[in-house]
């Protein structure tokens, strides 16, 4: 009994020794099917980080490098297959390598990279800022400068802010990348080509590489324009310190040694650099930055009275009928295109330009066009829209003129354009029904009381066993035909009332959850929520209008413009938080109505800024 209990235990020992031994067996990372590897652990900001990802498993998967994108930029990759036969036993081996640059310094992951179905290692890195020594002489060989151009240091909300950025450096650059500030509440758009002087400072030559922009505040108050930064590598100059200049070469060394066993060349930039030149010795890493800048951005001024904020520096438009004024005729189209050219704003800042109806025409307005030219200093926004006018009926007819309010912001003054008023004549179609003789004809020479035989009504009636009677054979065959179909349809499908009626149904219900949601944004105060919401409500409640911006809603609105007004300025406002929904709630909770017009309105649309 004992020797069966010890037997026992002896087995159960082996067996579970065996099966721990197994797990970390298969467990090891040197039995893992695809690993991943630095040639180092410890680098200087700037540093090129050269990653190797090996594979035993022949496949077609790729690494997923999407993981290394919050911390790192991928800077160029390469892929070399490898395949042995030793002794009959054939291996595979796949290798990729990656050149990184670090985002930031300090402790840096690379994480676990997907291969299909397999993962690499974490591996843990440190990212050293460069000594302060060495910080000193970057600066006399490379540095970077920014500034805006802004008259009087006021700009407003959605006004264009020059920005230049000028790079400096001498013989020691050998590689550089400009990073270009990420600005919050700000859109930033190169204009021109980049230029390239020779300078002179303090007795050294400096190339100089200038490139310009326009930043576009999205949002009045505070704007901070963050440091432009330029990086790369330079060659070790004579005041670097020997400690630096011996590990810069051992890494050197390294790197040429790690690619010349994977038969590999130095890594290029594949994003073709900012500037490149052939090393001509020992490098290191170099990071040079511009000064942080602050502009205060003036909200949308309280003087400016029209439906829509244009901070321009001028506004022309012209009219295609001004060329070619057309004839008009009852039914006949007519086309007009409308070009406005704004600058100081891009195209998509630009209100639609808005073509008041005539009386006695149909208009058909095109969606409108726009493109961004710049000159080198300014941009351009441009819109062009096409109409085409259809009369209903003759007789004089007033083409209504087109007006266009903006900011000077030269003057700081609000400023109209416009295209006059068109008076013209339209002449009637050439088949009106006023023009239609109804009348029966009469025949002079007939004697109505005469005797006529049927004889003679047979030779004298005409004969329509012609093309004539063929087509009203035709027309009623299809009519027969449709009337068929219509019958058997209507089994399938519901009658216009009954789809009319649950179409009704429907805008019904999007009304009312519009007009709850409207109110729960009031409710909480939610201005941006609210605007949106407010607009698609009148939307629905009156189509005819074509409602589309706040400005042309207050313009409209019987009571309540001021409450309208107050919610439109709150979202240019530094503070969005502080508006308050209560005003607006109480104005939707009496009702919203519209003016009574009684002649065409010259309101605009202004496309949306801000689609999130």
């Amino acid at each position: 009994m004992v020797m069966k209990i010890f037997k026992l235990t002896f087995l159960i020992k082996f067996f579970l020794s065996n099966l721990i031994f197994s797990i970390v067996i298969l467990t090891n990372p040197v039995f893992a099917e695809v690993k991943a590897s630095t040639s180092q652990i410890s680098y200087y900001q700037g540093d090129p980080i050269s990653l190797k990802i090996e594979s035993n498993i022949s496949q077609k998967a790729e690494p997923d490098l999407s993981v290394l994108q919050r911390d790192f930029d991928v800077k160029g990759t390469s892929a070399n297959s490898q395949v042995s036969i030793i002794n009959g036993n054939r291996s595979y081996k796949k290798i990729w390598n990656i050149e990184l640059q670090a985002k930031a310094s300090g402790k840096l992951i690379i994480p676990e990279i997907s291969v299909g179905k397999d993962k690499t290692e974490k591996i843990e890195i440190s990212i050293n800022e460069l000594p302060p020594e060495i910080a000193a002489e970057t600066k006399k060989h490379i540095f970077i400068e920014a500034a805006v151009e802004i008259d009087n240091d006021e700009i407003y909300v959605q006004q264009q802010i020059p920005y230049t950025v000028k790079f400096f450096y001498d013989a020691a650059m050998q590689t550089g990348e400009v990073i270009l500030p990420t600005i919050e509440n700000a859109n930033l758009r190169i204009v021109g080509d980049e230029k390239k002087y020779q300078v002179v400072r303090a007795g050294t030559k400096y190339v100089v590489v200038e490139r310009r922009y326009v930043i576009s505040p999205e949002k009045s108050g505070k704007l901070i324009i963050p440091p432009t930064i330029v990086q790369g590598r330079m060659a070790i100059t004579d005041g670097d310190s020997a400690q630096l200049r011996k590990r810069m070469n051992e890494v050197d060394m390294l790197n040429e040694l790690f690619f010349d066993l994977n038969n590999q060349s130095t890594f290029s930039n594949p994003f073709d650099p900012f500037f490149s030149r052939r090393s001509i010795g020992p490098t290191r890493p170099y990071k040079a930055s511009s000064e942080s800048i602050e502009v205060n951005v003036l909200p949308v001024s309280k003087t400016f009275t029209g439906s829509a904020w244009l901070p321009a520096e001028e506004v022309k438009m012209q009219d295609s009928w001004a060329t070619s004024p057309p004839d008009l005729k009852v039914g006949e189209p007519v086309s007009r295109t409308i070009i406005m050219q704004v600058k100081g704003l891009a195209s998509s800042q630009i209100p639609e330009i808005f073509i008041p109806k005539p009386t006695g025409m149909k208009i058909y307005p095109e969606q409108a066009k726009g493109e961004t030219p710049n000159d080198g200093n300014t941009i351009y926004g441009i819109q062009r829209v096409n109409i085409t006018y259809i009369p209903d009926k003759s007789g004089p007819v007033i083409i209504p003129e087109i007006t266009v309010d903006w900011w000077d912001v030269k003057n700081k003054e609000q400023q109209t354009y416009m295209l006059p008023e068109w008076n013209l004549n339209v002449a009637a179609g050439e088949t009106t029904i006023t023009e239609m003789n109804t009348e029966p004809e009469v025949m002079d020479d007939v004697n109505p009381e005469a005797e006529v035989s049927m004889e003679e009504v047979f030779i004298a009636a005409p004969s329509y066993w012609g093309w004539e009677v063929l087509a009203a054979l035709i027309l009623g065959i299809l009519i027969l035909l449709s009337s068929l179909m219509f019958l058997l349809g209507k089994r399938y499908k519901k009658s216009p009332k009954q789809l009319m009626k649950k179409k009704i149904q429907r805008e019904l219900i999007d009304e009312r959850a519009l007009y709850s949601s409207l109110l729960q944004a009031c409710e909480a105060n939610k201005n941006k929520e609210a605007a949106e919401l407010l607009i698609q409500y009148m939307g629905i409640k009156f189509p005819e209008q074509k409602i589309q911006n706040l400005g042309f809603l207050a313009k409209k609105l019987a009571t309540g413009s001021k409450v309208i007004t107050e919610l439109n300025e709150s979202l240019y406002a530094s503070d969005t938080s502080a508006w308050s929904g209560k005003n607006l709630h109480e104005l939707i909770g009496h009702g919203l109505q519209l003016k009574q017009a009684n002649k065409p309105t010259q309101d605009f649309v202004l496309a949306p800024l801000y689609p999130n």
